[in-house]
């Protein structure tokens, strides 16, 4: 109970309590635990964890969704209908020590997003080089597929390449704009409205605040008692720094997305679990893809760190959720990219 009160309580009032919230996932397989001690024993005591089950069992179903009849396929496009894919695309591994041997998952990422036969794609890390034959990804990803594309851009190097976040569109791109969060930061949200026949509807992008902690210095935390102590300061040093700074960007992003006109998708890369204030935000307000229609764990962070569903698709009540897809055999990147179809259904 009080670790899923700490999933309400804001980081920027009361940061302790992210910490708190994490424990949740523990809490509910203790839980299940014992149940089956006690059904096993043939205890009256088993109606206890069975109704914690009961009356908590949106807070299983974040860490391990149950659908019994989950569509994974991309459907036939129908009217009204938009699929949409989300994928951190890691700059396209084009610094030097992500790339392979003649930058073959480079090509091969950008060959398989561009082939993608998704309506609306949204990528964060974004990178666009113009005169790269390699990485002039709006060519390649948009202008030979008839896609429609817009960048928000956090850096622009020297020799012109665009870093920062972009969403490509088969339909027409009637409105646009870029959310720049309050604190410094190269994390941003942004949002295309595009026309469906008669209707408009607004597609938002987003990468929150990393931790900027390395995968190797959690690993070595845990294996190393010498460094227990001070890699351990360091990470909660690191772990406050990215929640509250989160909480803000979530609570900023949705206030935006409260006041648009037109039906909204939000997509991106939370960088936070779904047991954090950040998806209790989210999911408050919106229908998560995954939760609806999807199986199993549904892990998005292709690396050492098991179990960790960080990037995720949500709608508001005027769409229906019809599918919802991880494709965790494309290695390219450190994320695996997801896809969800979504159908109109109040006007």
């Amino acid at each position: 109970m009080l670790a899923i009160f700490c999933l309400y309580v804001s980081p920027e009032t009361f940061w302790p309590a992210a910490f708190i919230a994490l424990t949740l996932p523990g809490a509910l397989l203790l839980n299940i635990l014992f149940l089956l001690i006690w059904v096993f024993n043939r205890s009256f005591k088993a109606i206890l964890p069975l109704l914690v089950i009961v009356f908590s069992w949106n807070y299983y179903e974040r860490g391990f969704a149950i659908n019994l009849s989950p569509n994974n396929e991309l459907l036939d496009v129908e009217p009204q209908m938009l699929q949409v894919l989300s994928y951190n695309v890691r700059i396209f591994n084009t610094y030097a020590h992500l790339q392979d041997e003649n930058q073959q998952s480079s090509k091969k990422m950008i060959k398989w997003v561009a082939s993608h036969p998704a309506d609306i794609f949204c990528l964060q890390e974004f990178y666009n080089e113009t005169r790269s034959p390699v990485y002039n990804t709006t060519s390649k990803i948009g202008k030979q597929h008839q896609k429609r594309f817009y960048i928000a851009e956090t850096l622009v190097n020297g020799v012109g390449a665009q870093f920062g976040l972009a969403i490509f569109s088969k339909f027409p791109i009637v409105g646009k704009g870029i959310i720049r969060f309050r604190e410094k930061t190269n994390n941003l949200a942004m949002f295309i409205d595009v026309k469906l026949e008669k209707d408009t509807v607004r597609v938002y992008n987003f990468h929150f605040q990393s931790m900027s902690i390395e995968e190797k210095d959690i690993v070595d935390t845990y294996q190393d008692q010498d460094k227990l102590t001070v890699g351990g300061r360091k990470l909660l040093r690191q772990f406050k720094r990215g929640v509250v700074k989160r909480a803000d960007q979530v609570n900023l992003l949705l206030e935006h997305a409260a006041a648009s006109p037109y039906p909204v998708i939000l997509c991106g890369d939370t960088n936070d679990l779904p047991y954090s204030y950040t998806y209790q935000r989210l999911k408050s307000e919106h229908t998560n893809a995954f939760q609806a229609k999807g199986w199993g764990i549904g892990a998005t962070y292709n690396g050492k760190l098991p179990f960790v569903r960080i990037d995720n698709q949500f709608c508001d009540d005027r769409w229906e959720v019809l599918n919802y897809s991880l494709h965790d055999t494309i290695p390219y990147s450190d994320h695996f990219p997801i896809t969800a179809t979504f159908k109109l259904v109040n006007k």
